[in-house]
Formats: structure tokens, sequence, C-alpha cells
């Protein structure tokens, strides 16, 4: 092979390296543009979670000393009395 086919045959590996290193970044670029997308979506849900859970973490706290009260006036809105283990009849007050 002589110089000038040895030049060209360079030229044309270096052109299609350079392609296919710009796939490649372009592939890299919508990989992490992609992440960002679902780590920001992830983040919502997570702090979403956290608020479901401190509302049923208050509503809870709120029943409890609601049947607290109940339990301390000795009588259930039924007209049923509060026994130390529970309701009078077949249900159970749960602590």
């Amino acid at each position: 092979m002589d110089g000038g086919w040895a030049l060209i045959l360079a030229a044309v590996v270096t052109a299609v390296g350079g392609v296919i290193v710009g796939v490649l970044q372009q592939f890299k670029k919508e990989n992490h543009d992609d992440h960002a997308y679902v780590r920001g979506v992830l983040t919502m849900l997570y702090k979403s979670q956290n608020r479901i859970e401190t509302k049923v973490d208050r509503v809870d706290e709120r029943l409890t000393n609601h049947l607290e009260s109940h339990a301390s006036e000795r009588m259930l809105d039924n007209e049923r009395t509060v026994h130390q283990d529970g309701v009078e009849g077949n249900k159970q007050v749960s602590s």
C-alpha cells in the first residue's frame, strides 16, 4: 500500500471513530437526562409518602385520644359501658 492509500485509510478510520464517539456521547446525555427525571419523580414520591405517613400518625393519635376520652367517661356513644378489658358485649376496644 502506498502512502496515499494509507493516508485515506487513516482519515476514514478517524472519521468513523469520531462518528462512533459522537453517537455514544448522545446516548450518555440521554441516559443522564432520563436518570435525572426518574430521580426527581422518586424524590417527589418519597416526600409524598412522608406526608401521608405523618397524616396517618396524626389521625391515629386523634382516634386514640378520642377513644381514651370515651373510656375515661366509662361510656361509649352507643350507651354501652366500658370495662377495663374492652366494651360490654362482643366488641373489644383495642389500645
